[in-house]
């Protein structure tokens, strides 16, 4: 893309810092999503006075093996209710879609622009669906199906931050939240074993020691933040 566009643009339409938003959405494919992506910002936010609201689009039925789909999501709701409540959620509201079933995207961006009109966030947080690679059809639902309804329900100073992105161009530091973040995970017993929340410590812990390097911290979260207006037909979104 063309470097004096960008700069232009950039010029033309500076992204606020996400900190200073104070009525958060997150919008989420399942439970733990949260915690694991964006928990230290959350935890953050809520130090700063921000109101924190989840949004779950599924019910998480399908994450335990050997346990029904009503047992597993008794346990996960339960399980992110606690997460939630040790970030400092104020309130999470499930859509109950099936966790890894079929269901329909738009009906899914009904639900949601339904949310975003009741709720009118300045911020949604949410995963990247148009991350390279990316298989699972809860995030690239639940994702893509944000990004539609924000563009068209979303204040037009509001932002959406994408999470678990490959093209950050914001970086949060959370060195006072990082152990909160996980402990945080460390509650949805079903999902991490003692061997998966090592290598999530592992690989998040530095990424965001790296992401941290950029912006003079130990530990940052990244995110892919823009305005509800370049997500459509925006050529330069991917590189503002």
């Amino acid at each position: 893309m063309e470097e004096k566009i960008v700069q232009n643009l950039k010029k033309m339409l500076p992204i606020p810092k996400i900190e200073e938003r104070r009525n958060v959405l997150c919008i989420l494919p399942h439970p733990d999503d949260g915690e694991i992506g964006a928990g230290g910002t959350i935890a953050k936010m809520k130090s700063l006075g921000s109101k924190v609201t989840y949004l779950m689009v599924t019910e998480g039925g399908a994450g335990i093996k050997g346990k029904s789909r009503e047992e597993t999501v008794k346990i996960r709701k339960k399980e992110q209710e606690d997460a939630a409540k040790l970030l400092g959620v104020d309130k999470i509201i499930w859509l109950n879609y099936p966790d890894g079933g079929e269901y329909d995207i738009n009906d899914v961006r009904t639900d949601l622009k339904k949310n975003i009109e009741n709720l009118d966030p300045d911020l949604i947080l949410t995963v990247d669906p148009f991350l390279p690679y990316e298989t699972h059809q809860d995030h690239r639902i639940c994702g893509l199906a944000t990004a539609q309804a924000a563009s068209s329900s979303l204040d037009p100073n509001g932002l959406i931050a994408f999470f678990f992105t490959a093209y950050p161009n914001q970086y949060v530091s959370v060195d006072d939240y990082w152990d909160k973040k996980v402990e945080a995970i460390k509650v949805h017993e079903s999902q991490i074993n003692e061997e998966f929340l090592l290598i999530i410590q592992q690989y998040f812990g530095f990424k965001a020691s790296v992401y941290g390097e950029k912006i003079g911290c130990k530990y940052a979260e990244n995110f892919k933040v823009l305005f509800p207006i370049m997500l459509h037909c925006f050529e330069e979104a991917m590189w503002i």
